[in-house]
């Protein structure tokens, strides 16, 4: 192999993981630079004094020591009455009760405004400020009678009044499990600054979640296409971890009447399966490195062990997921025995071994972060960190299927003197996978850019006169992706769905473009202009006309910078047709690529290439054609005809 040969072969495997560490790097950054900015304050002996404190400039963690009181529950008539118990000294453990009552005096500046938030752990939590009930969920008994568990976000408003002492009672019961019961993590700040911490919390566990959920479509898509079972196991992982992070799990994904016991054997079962998904994982990656054997006995222990938790009583819930951990131990040393094994008659590591490598790798210390810091970090605690460890496991071991996947088909051509047969078929695979990416990437973005959009509207304290708007867009384009998914499915099954043409309000679609090309753009400080059209109709479909308008939009964009791109819908076109144009202020088209700018492949900007071969083929499946029809230094306008409603013509 040449020294070009040695340099392309490195690139394969080093270009994934530079893209995976940029990404987790980002995301890092931006899931745990809220935590790192956080300040600690601790109480002592179940005093917290913030007079001295900026609340005003950040948020705080609540940590050191509050006044406990095992095994009552006290309300603040028996503290004013002087008719508690005696509290807990420093040794006393909260797992060795089931109910209890924790106690904080907060000695703060006069006639101060503040707030309190923190996730209520998994039992009944009732919550007092100065004498006044503030925050229940569920229903806290000193008996398991009474008792009914609940988890969400709590926030609790405090007021410091003329003395500047505030008084917090928070009572628990638990007969979910057997740990007692603790003080979860509290931030403590101004009311703005909590809502902002809330928000930014929010925004990043919703995106982690979505997005693993995202990618788990897409695998079970390329499981289906392709009839692979580690793509399989990848969306199981991209699922398992989504779900696991119980601030999206129980607060945005749960129904608010949703029994908790229910929910509390799913996330037993969540956590416990992911260890068998990512060792069935290994083993997909390394079939034949171990026997079969081990493989069924392990699953049927899973599967065992799923039908308790679905019967036994839930105290005994932890106990089941903790033994499942431990008979992982040693499946997965005589997983990594197989593989050791593999490596040594080789006596070498390919690229795909050491992206699959350095994927589990990345999983474990983000499990193993996350184990560290549970109960240390309200970030952590809430929303977990192994999703992060996860995103480049998937990205790492999909690289590594990806490289074994080519470098297999290599060899089946090789062997076969590249038969045109199966060529054909490989590309046809490839350009369907391509053309579903590019389909899903439309309206991920256009989601994506209005959900930040009112997001930061949201943190800012203020709601626009647009925001109904906003969310009627992500609504109309999730169920425009939804759509999307079930063709591709039904075409990945042998069951395409035939396209349906019909009248097509001109007015209606570009009101639809308009107010999806408008936070497309704002990346590049471009404006969207909608000229008014002519009125009428149009013969066609209405998603694929819109996926046209936004795969121009989305090249005009790219090659224009603090400019104008204007929509626009007339009668200038041939007789029974409407002539649209999407016209830039851009820099224009390259002359060298203009003559094949509508192949596949072809880009000027470094892209896949398919945006306007799908213009292409959409117009052309609504009778029209498509064309440059003006480029050069001050701008692009392209332009395409639909034919007319036949009532119309």
């Amino acid at each position: 192999m040449g020294f070009k040969g040695i340099l392309r072969e490195t690139a394969r495997w080093l270009l994934p993981v530079m893209v995976v560490a940029c990404s987790l790097l980002a995301l890092a950054t931006a899931f745990f630079g809220r935590a790192s900015s956080e300040q600690s304050i601790a109480a002592a002996d179940g005093v917290l004094d913030v007079r001295a404190a900026s609340l005003e400039d950040g948020v705080y963690q609540v940590g050191g020591s509050w006044d406990f009181y095992p095994g009552a529950l006290y309300g603040p008539a028996d503290f004013a009455a002087g008719t508690v118990g005696a509290k807990a000294g420093q040794d006393a453990s909260p797992s060795d009760w089931a109910c209890g009552t924790y106690r904080l005096r907060i000695l703060a500046r006069p006639n101060q405004y503040y707030a309190l938030c923190g996730f209520s752990l998994d039992y009944a939590t009732r919550v007092f400020v100065n004498g006044v009930q503030a925050a229940e969920y569920g229903q806290v008994s000193e008996t398991e009678e009474g008792f009914v568990p609940r988890v969400g976000y709590m926030t609790v408003p405090l007021f410091s009044g003329t003395g500047g002492e505030i008084e917090l009672i928070v009572q628990y019961s638990n007969y979910v499990h057997n740990d007692g019961g603790h003080i979860p993590p509290f931030e403590l700040s101004t009311p703005q600054n909590i809502e902002e911490f809330k928000a930014a919390g929010d925004l990043v566990s919703l995106a982690l979640s979505g997005g693993l959920l995202l990618l788990a479509a897409y695998f079970l898509l390329s499981a289906a296409v392709r009839n692979k079972p580690s793509f399989l196991c990848l969306a199981l992982c991209c699922v398992l971890t989504a779900l696991r992070d119980q601030n999206f799990f129980v607060v945005h994904l749960l129904a608010p009447d949703a029994s908790w016991y229910l929910a509390y054997r799913a996330l037993i079962l969540i956590v416990m399966f992911m260890p068998v998904c990512v060792l069935l994982m290994l083993k997909c990656q390394y079939w034949t490195a171990s026997a079969q054997g081990p493989l069924w006995a392990y699953l049927g222990m899973a599967g065992a062990a799923g039908v308790l938790v679905c019967l036994l009583p839930t105290r005994e819930l932890v106990t089941i997921s903790t033994l499942v951990y431990y008979l992982s131990i040693p499946y997965l040393a005589y997983l990594a025995f197989g593989v050791a094994r593999v490596y040594l008659r080789r006596k070498k590591l390919g690229p795909a071994d050491v992206l699959v490598l350095l994927g589990f790798i990345l999983l474990l210390a983000g499990l193993a972060y996350e184990a560290l810091m549970t109960g240390r970090s309200a970030q952590v605690t809430r929303y977990g960190a192994a999703a992060c460890g996860m995103l480049g496991f998937v990205f790492l071991n999909a690289a590594a299927m990806s490289l074994r996947g080519q470098r297999q088909e290599a060899e089946l051509i090789a062997s076969r003197s590249r038969s045109e047969m199966l060529e054909k078929m490989n590309q046809l695979n490839m350009d369907f996978l391509h053309k579903v990416a590019h389909e899903l990437k439309t309206p991920l973005t256009v989601i994506s850019g209005y959900a930040q959009l009112t997001g930061m509207q949201l943190a800012a304290g203020r709601i626009a006169g647009e925001a109904p708007a906003n969310l009627k867009t992500i609504q109309q384009e999730a169920q425009r992706l939804a759509n999307m998914v079930t063709r591709l499915m039904e075409y990945s099954y042998g069951r395409k769905s035939e396209l349906s043409f019909g009248p097509v309000e001109v007015e209606e679609l570009l009101e639809s473009v308009g107010a999806i090309a408008v936070p497309m753009c704002v990346k590049n400080n471009n404006t969207v202009q909608v000229l008014p059209g002519s009125g009428g109709q149009v013969h066609g479909n209405f998603e694929m006309l819109v996926q046209i308008f936004i795969n121009l939009v989305v090249n005009a964009s790219k090659n224009t910078r603090n400019g104008r791109i204007t929509i626009s819908a007339g009668d200038g076109g041939p007789q029974g047709s409407v002539l649209f144009r999407v016209a830039d202020t851009g820099g224009g088209i390259d002359p060298a690529l203009l003559p094949r700018i509508f192949e596949q492949g072809v880009s000027g900007t470094g892209g896949s290439g398919l945006g306007l071969t799908i213009c292409r083929e959409a117009v052309e499946a609504h009778g029209g054609r498509i064309w440059v029809e003006r480029t050069g230094p001050g701008g692009t306008t392209m332009a395409f005809t639909v034919l007319k409603e036949a009532k119309e013509q």
